[in-house]
């Protein structure tokens, strides 16, 4: 296991923030917090820089990187990922103790190499990106309990092991090369399961129930299935028609989304294939069986759609559903 000497001089260095958005306000939020002084805080935006800079206490408030607090030995760059490398090189043009500072960027997606034209500097580049969904109303509380993804030199991610305890999160650190996957897992877990409620939404609306009433009408659910899963693996928690080989609730299923909702099937399909695989996993599925089930989805995917269905995706039927397999619709 890899020893990490003290990445920091202080207990609590003066922080600069850049960027005074979602992740910007929640760090600098819990940095005050927890007792780090934050100098200053940066933004395209003069105001939104000083409305955080007022809500932490933060001496300096502006629009220009050249009011980098020179005290500031954390600087935290909190922009989008397209826009870190080139603020990098623009900070390469502030008289700064660069040798003497950590400067860290918030991608999850990106290496702490992003931060290059400072690392040339001298300054120790840290990717510190922790793992959470960040409203813009965030407030200290917001990161409660999240892991913070840290790569970079050894004493970066020194520097980012005494970040994310004093800031009372846990931490991973990564490699280079591990941190496509690490963000692919942040994404499938957290943007697709908002992908997938959207879906959700749209086959609740096609039986008039509106967005407020349908996630509390599946939000018991949803509970339910994050408390199994946080004491059981997938393959126990698994439950439904694809773990019980269920082709006939399958077909109807396949065969409501061709007639109400033809733009799901591709989606719905797909989830369904990889929900076989998970369920021939857990023991639970023949193979036969799952054989069956796939080649349902092959038929479900390539069986051509009814004129009469299409331009139809997302239109609520005002007389309840239909029957399910209208005259001219290609059996499943």
């Amino acid at each position: 296991m890899t020893a990490y000497a003290s990445g920091f001089k202080e207990a609590r260095p003066g922080v600069a923030i850049i960027g005074a958005g979602a992740m910007g306000r929640a760090l600098a939020l819990r940095l005050a917090d927890r007792g780090y002084p934050v100098l200053g805080v940066v933004s395209r935006t003069r105001a939104k820089a000083e409305a955080l800079g007022q809500a932490v206490g933060a001496p300096v408030a502006s629009d220009r990187l050249l009011d980098l607090p020179p005290n500031a030995r954390l600087v935290l760059v909190c922009v989008g990922d397209s826009a870190i490398t080139d603020v990098a090189e623009s900070l390469t043009g502030v008289r700064h103790a660069w040798r003497e500072t950590v400067v860290a960027h918030c991608s999850g997606a990106l290496p702490a190499s992003a931060l290059e034209p400072l690392a040339h500097e001298g300054a120790a580049a840290l990717s510190f990106h922790p793992l959470q969904a960040v409203p813009p109303d965030a407030d200290a509380r917001t990161l409660d309990g999240a892991y913070v993804g840290l790569e970079g030199d050894p004493k970066a991610v020194a520097a980012g092991i005494e970040l994310a305890v004093g800031l009372g999160l846990r931490y991973l650190v990564l490699t280079p090369e591990a941190k496509p996957r690490y963000h692919l897992a942040a994404t499938l877990a957290s943007n697709f399961l908002v992908t997938l409620l959207g879906m959700v939404q749209e086959v609740l609306v096609s039986l008039d129930i509106d967005r407020a009433d349908g996630f509390a009408l599946i939000e018991p659910l949803l509970r339910g299935t994050l408390d199994n899963l946080a004491h059981m693996p997938p393959e126990e928690a698994l439950t439904g028609p694809v773990v019980r080989g269920d082709l006939e609730t399958l077909r109807a299923h396949g065969l409501a989304l061709r007639q109400h909702l033809p733009q799901l099937v591709p989606a719905y399909a797909a989830l369904t294939v990889e929900t076989v695989r998970l369920a021939v996993r857990s023991g639970r599925l023949d193979p036969k069986r799952a054989e069956d089930v796939l080649a349902l989805m092959q038929k479900l995917v390539t069986t051509p759609l009814p004129t009469r269905s299409r331009g139809r995706a997302s239109q609520a039927e005002p007389n309840g559903p239909r029957p399910a397999q209208p005259a001219g619709t290609p059996p499943l």
